[in-house]
């Protein structure tokens, strides 16, 4: 597009620039806004390739006359990342949904919003219920997102890993 833009702006008219101006600015956004933290590294391309995932367990469950696995999903989004681990792929699904039971990631967003946000430690805790309850919930998309956390631990840092949590539950990371 960036190419278009600028051969008709050289063979057309000037006018042209400001479509390559305008284009150039958005795809320059675009390119910071998926690169600039590590878990955005991570989520997107994860939750692209998950709904990939998904789409191949739900046909093979529907295949086979039984309901939709999450487990075998995420098995498989982790077979077609295939992400540098230490742990298996299996063994990380089923630690990530005791973690998720235990509330595990309570001390990394607790850090995570003294330390980059400034919160007041005693301010938080309502916050943080109101996360420990939303993890108790079946919610399938939360445990694909506990397990893209786990893979940002592994890859970056557990301070990502509580940075990322906390954008899952405040809704930025979609």
């Amino acid at each position: 597009m960036i190419l278009a833009f600028a051969a008709f702006s050289y063979f057309y008219s000037r006018w042209f620039l400001i479509g390559l101006a305008a284009f150039g600015l958005w795809k320059l956004n675009r390119w910071y806004f998926y690169s600039s933290r590590p878990w955005r590294k991570a989520h997107y391309p994860m939750m692209r390739a998950y709904a990939g995932a998904a789409g191949i367990e739900a046909s093979k469950a529907q295949a086979e006359g039984r309901d939709f696995d999450i487990r075998l999903a995420l098995h498989e989004l982790l077979r077609a990342v295939n992400p540098e681990l230490s742990i298996g792929h299996k063994e990380l699904i089923e630690r990530e949904f005791q973690r998720s039971r235990d509330f595990y990631d309570e001390p990394l967003i607790r850090g995570y919003l003294v330390d980059k946000k400034g919160a007041d430690p005693e301010k938080i805790d309502d916050l943080l219920g109101a996360f420990r309850e939303h993890m108790q919930t079946p919610n399938k998309g939360l445990i694909v997102r506990l397990v893209i956390a786990s893979v940002i631990e592994e890859q970056f840092s557990s301070r990502d890993r509580g940075e990322y949590l906390f954008e899952v539950f405040s809704g930025r990371a979609k």
